[in-house]
């Protein structure tokens, strides 16, 4: 009887060895593939942070041409470039939207493998990003509508824009940032477009107003892209936290 319960034991014993054994090589090949899920994260967020990164700087470009403008409603038409008038009325009208890559972070989320990240911080930073951007979204919503309804429209009855399209085509600043390519040197643009009058538009009362709003909604558009970028910045600092 000792025998059998000695053989009892050590079959106990080889059992739970043999669990402990298969949890150390999950355990060990889960964190493989976390180190792996960190390191692709790591990438999509860099490059949400760079794209952040230039629609920020595409929205104080715009600021800083609508203070130009406004500026120039100050001076007589004779003492106004017509070409700086054009680049920055093109720059005005930009609509920057930030379109984040969240591939891996949804795929973690959809295919339940979330777990494999151990830092309930990251995991809480992860799940909760796509939600903290609607404030974002909804105000480049703003801008975009304004800009493509109400002030392009109002550019177009009172001004020939041909001049501003081809600004905004030579921009090159701009045209990296949108990756357009090089339009200016394939195609003479600025020899397109004959100067036209832009007294009607620059002196127009309700330019202010539109310029005004502009600059409104882009700074509280830039402010909400500040906090996103906070988001971001500390989702990396938590990856890298946990890299390896």
């Amino acid at each position: 009887m000792v025998y059998a319960l000695g053989e009892i034991v050590l079959v106990v014993i080889g059992i739970l060895l043999a669990l402990q054994i298969n949890t150390w090589n999950q355990n060990r090949l889960d964190r493989k593939q976390e180190q792996q899920l960190l390191a692709q994260l790591e990438i999509e967020y860099n490059k949400n942070l760079e794209q952040l990164n230039s629609k920020i700087f595409i929205r104080k470009e715009m600021l800083k041409s609508c203070l130009i403008l406004l500026n120039y409603r100050k001076l007589e038409s004779d003492k106004i470039d017509v070409d700086s008038l054009n680049f920055n009325l093109s720059r005005m009208v930009t609509r920057p939207t930030f379109n984040p890559m969240l591939g891996v972070t949804t795929e973690l989320s959809n295919s339940g493998k979330l777990y494999l990240v151990q830092n309930a911080d990251l995991r809480k930073e992860l799940t909760s990003f796509e939600g903290f951007l609607g404030d974002l979204i909804e105000e480049e919503q703003v801008i975009f509508n304004y800009s493509e309804n109400v002030i392009r429209p109002f550019f177009s009855e009172h001004y020939q824009v041909g001049g501003v399209i081809s600004q905004f085509l030579q921009d090159e600043d701009f045209m990296a940032i949108y990756s357009l390519g090089d339009t200016n040197k394939e195609i003479p643009i600025n020899e397109l477009f004959p100067p036209a009058d832009f007294k009607p538009l620059l002196y127009h009362p309700d330019l202010e107003d539109h310029i005004a709003l502009m600059i409104s909604n882009t700074v509280y558009t830039n402010q909400q892209s500040e906090g996103v970028k906070e988001k971001i910045e500390l989702i990396l600092s938590l990856i890298k936290s946990e890299l390896k």
